[in-house]
């Protein structure tokens, strides 16, 4: 599953892999992780924008994401705070 988003002049590239675990004793479960492409949003003048900001997300606020459409949201809510804190600093 994967989406692109738009922020403050950036794209989120916001994508999801699923992993199979095996707790120690326990019954095989299946993990979500978020993988994050920032860049910025790309210009006439430079059509080829390379992400700055590459990231593995597989957990929010201490807890695994259940699904696939929480980890797209929660990939997608990390990376609209990395831009704003890197709009906001600058």
């Amino acid at each position: 599953m994967k989406r692109l988003y738009h922020h403050r002049g950036h794209v989120i590239d916001v994508s999801v892999e699923t992993v199979c675990r095996a707790p120690d004793g326990g019954a095989t479960a299946l993990d979500h992780i978020a993988v994050l492409l920032i860049s910025a949003d790309a210009s006439p003048e430079h059509p080829d924008t390379q992400p700055y900001a590459r990231l593995r997300i597989d957990r929010t606020t201490g807890r695994a994401f259940e699904s696939e459409a929480d980890a797209l949201m929660g990939g997608y809510s990390v990376g609209r705070g990395i831009v704003d804190k890197t709009i906001d600093a600058s």
